[in-house]
């Protein structure tokens, strides 16, 4: 009799503690993620991937430019920067938000007013440089 009592509490302490031990363990898992960009990559070739860090002092431009065939795809930390995409409309992109720029694709940017911290990463060719500069034709 006294063993079948101590037999039913270790069950019970064990199912107790698995229990405790699952809650603990759903607590902890993390949220889904927020899906904050989808677009199709257009063109290009990926043989490296890299990622940056970036931090442009307030109202900085950076001059026209493509990336050859590679992609960039950039996540706005902080602060806000302007995107200046040949034969489009300006957009201004704040922080938590993100923006990818296809291969080829001339462009242009300026941080804001308090700067900008972003977030790079690029998908390019090994053998092809991060950036080109290209004359502006607007």
């Amino acid at each position: 009799m006294k063993r079948t009592l101590l037999l039913g509490a270790a069950l019970a302490l064990a199912f107790g503690a698995g229990l405790a031990t699952q809650s603990i363990v759903s607590a902890q898992q993390p949220a889904a993620p927020k899906t904050l960009m989808d677009e199709a990559l257009v063109g290009g070739t990926y043989e490296q991937v890299l990622m940056q860090e970036a931090s442009l002092p307030a109202n900085a431009n950076v001059p026209w430019h493509i990336h050859p065939d590679g992609h960039e795809i950039t996540y706005v930390l902080d602060g806000e920067v302007t995107l200046k995409l040949e034969g489009k409309p300006d957009h201004t992109f704040k922080a938590g938000e993100g923006l990818h720029i296809n291969a080829n694709v001339p462009h242009a940017a300026q941080a804001g007013p308090n700067g900008a911290k972003l977030l790079i990463v690029r998908l390019k060719p090994k053998d092809k440089p991060v950036m080109q500069p290209v004359p502006h034709t607007n």
